[in-house]
C-alpha cells in the first residue's frame, strides 16, 4: 500500500492533538482544511461534555462572526524559535 500525502499527515497529527484534528482538502476539492474539535478524553459529567460542545459552538461562531485571523507569520515563528534552541534556555531566556 502506498503512502501518501494525506495518510501520513493523519498519522503524524493523530500522535500531537487528541482534541484538535485539522482535516486537508480531498484531492481535487474546492473546499479548504478543516478543523474538527473532539470531546475530551475524560468528563465526570454529562454536564461537563455539554458544556464543551456550546462552548466550541459558541467558540467558532465568534471566530466566524469577527473575522478572525489566528494566521503568525513564519518570521515571528523563527524569531521565537532561536532563543528556546540555545542551551539551558529555560533558565536564561525571558
Amino acid at each position: 500500500m502506498a503512502r501518501t500525502f494525506s495518510t501520513s499527515w493523519q498519522n503524524i497529527q493523530s500522535t500531537n492533538w487528541q482534541t484538535l484534528k485539522f482535516k486537508p482538502p480531498p484531492p481535487n476539492s474546492p473546499i479548504g482544511w478543516r478543523v474538527e474539535f473532539r470531546s475530551m478524553e475524560v468528563q465526570m459529567t454529562d454536564f461537563e461534555n455539554a458544556a464543551f460542545a456550546v462552548f466550541i459552538v459558541l467558540l467558532s461562531r465568534a471566530i466566524l462572526a469577527f473575522n478572525l485571523n489566528f494566521y503568525i507569520p513564519i518570521s515571528k515563528v523563527d524569531q521565537n524559535t532561536i532563543p528556546i534552541l540555545s542551551v539551558s534556555s529555560i533558565n536564561s531566556g525571558r
